[in-house]
């Protein structure tokens, strides 16, 4: 049984949905596999989990030379019971061979996962929980789990996620049929509708190395001159008369070409609008909306299809994968 308590204070941690809360915090590291590139009995690098001492008496399991130690399988099976999922011993024992077979592959596919990527995954899921870490790390070790506990999961995640990844992108296949398929069960080309945008940037300069009020003033500046804009055409015009201001023509975007929280401004700002001053690698900017047009469109729909396939194969795909490494690999059971 899940841990009522926590969840009832804090809400539930799923295992299966851990995966999804760390998408952001995830990095794919590149490459491809070829299609040979099968999982072979190599033997692993050094083990990167701990550096503690660690007694013969108190190695549950070795996955090649990796001990997996009772204290490990211990914290993981109540980290399984507080997130709600199957507990037990041997669950906990097989998740931790699977992410440690995950992990000897990462390193020896150059995968790697810096602190940082796990520290924002933990900070993720504690947002959730409108937790901040220190809150988060408390309520962990008061169920009398370690949030080593769970950083070791997210780490052997992201970099799984990164490996299945590299396969999904060498091995997927989507064929124009089943694109095509999908599209008519959907109603046909003439029923998807984009909005197109040409859109303008404008930057209010700040030099590299500048302090925190140099970028407060120019985006004040900045304020002031969205509050007056009049629209692309005397944008330029408009900058020639300011200090360090560059205007640069975007062109031609589409909704579909656009995400994130820039592309919600841009959907709320009206044509001949700026959207609200945010700060970038450059100064301040701006992005105005010059024009937009309804236009008729399959890449949207095509792109979500892409999407969904490109899940449903990542999934099939993971599971083979795993397997192959679990058949190669030497597990000694104490």
């Amino acid at each position: 049984m899940p841990n009522l308590a926590f969840a009832k204070r804090f809400g539930r941690i799923p295992a299966a949905a851990v995966g999804s809360l760390l998408l952001a915090a995830c990095a794919s590291s590149g490459g491809l596999f070829g299609a040979s590139d099968k999982a072979v009995a190599t033997p692993p690098p050094p083990a990167a989990f701990t550096d503690r001492t660690i007694s013969n008496s108190s190695i549950a399991v070795l996955v090649y030379d990796r001990p997996i130690t009772k204290y490990d399988v211990d914290q993981r099976a109540k980290l399984i019971q507080l997130g709600g999922g199957k507990s037990g011993r041997k669950a906990a024992t097989e998740e931790l061979i699977d992410e440690t077979l995950q992990m000897i592959e990462a390193a020896r596919r150059g995968v790697s996962v810096s602190d940082g990527q796990v520290d924002r995954a933990f900070v993720s899921i504690g947002t959730q929980l409108k937790l901040n870490p220190s809150q988060f790390g408390a309520a962990l070790r008061e169920e009398g789990v370690n949030p080593d506990t769970l950083k070791r999961r997210l780490r052997a995640q992201i970099a799984w996620r990164s490996l299945v990844q590299r396969r999904t992108r060498s091995e997927s296949q989507i064929s124009s049929a089943d694109l095509t398929s999908e599209l008519l069960a959907r109603g046909g080309p003439e029923s998807i509708t984009l909005t197109e945008y040409t859109l303008q940037q404008i930057v209010f300069v700040v030099p590299s190395g500048s302090p925190d009020s140099a970028f407060t003033q120019r985006r004040q500046e900045a304020n002031r001159f969205r509050q007056r804009f009049q629209g692309c055409a005397t944008s330029l015009e408009r900058a020639g008369q300011l200090k360090a201001v560059v205007v640069k023509d975007i062109g031609r975007r589409s909704s579909d070409q656009m995400g994130g929280s820039e592309a919600k401004e841009i959907a709320k700002t009206g044509v001949g609008g700026t959207t609200t001053p945010s700060r970038s690698g450059q100064g301040i900017e701006l992005i105005a909306v010059c024009s937009t047009r309804e236009v008729q469109s399959t890449a949207a729909a095509r792109t979500e299809i892409q999407n969904k396939y490109a899940i449903e194969q990542a999934t099939d795909l993971g599971k083979d994968y795993l397997e192959e490494l679990r058949e190669a690999a030497i597990i000694q059971y104490r």
